[in-house]
């Protein structure tokens, strides 16, 4: 496994974009909205690295009372990182592999995008690592697919670390 990305949750997303541009190199590949069912929503940037085998990184920021609010409201108002991702070649049997050795999962399902070429899943905070979640994703080429995030940030929602 390889670390694939790293996930921020800010009070100001342009403003820490801005800092790791200007000390990492990284730049802005993507830039969106997530919706949620409650109306609420999360402003998002993916960065890029200048090296092709550095990780990505993701920077969130959520409107008042947002899922994404809330958790960084739960931190003092400076938020963090939410989680780090690592990228296997087969989630299937990560996830077997880590179930075995204690590892619980925040579902019982993998999130399957066939359109994305994409699985995630996402662990329990984990003390070990100070409370950071971590994630487990297979993927093909594509860096973040904008049509799984919702659902991701929607499945670690309650998540109290």
């Amino acid at each position: 496994m390889r670390l694939d990305h790293i996930a921020y949750r800010v009070p100001d997303r342009d403003k820490t974009v801005h800092f790791l541009e200007s000390l990492t190199g990284y730049s802005v590949g993507t830039e969106f909205q997530i919706n949620f069912d409650d109306g609420s929503s999360a402003n998002c940037k993916a960065l890029l690295p200048s090296e092709k085998s550095s990780p990505e990184v993701f920077v969130s920021e959520g409107t008042p009372n947002s899922i994404v609010d809330e958790w960084v409201r739960e931190r003092g108002e400076t938020g963090g990182i939410h989680h780090i991702a690592y990228s296997t070649d087969n989630i299937d049997k990560a996830v077997e592999e880590w179930r075995e050795k204690g590892i619980k999962f925040l579902s019982d399902d993998i999130i399957d995008c066939p359109s994305d070429n994409l699985k995630q899943i996402f662990t329990e905070p984990q003390d070990l690592l100070g409370g950071i979640i971590v994630e487990l994703i297979e993927r093909g080429d594509k860096g973040f697919c904008q049509n799984s995030v919702k659902h991701l940030m929607e499945s670690t929602n309650g998540s109290k670390k």
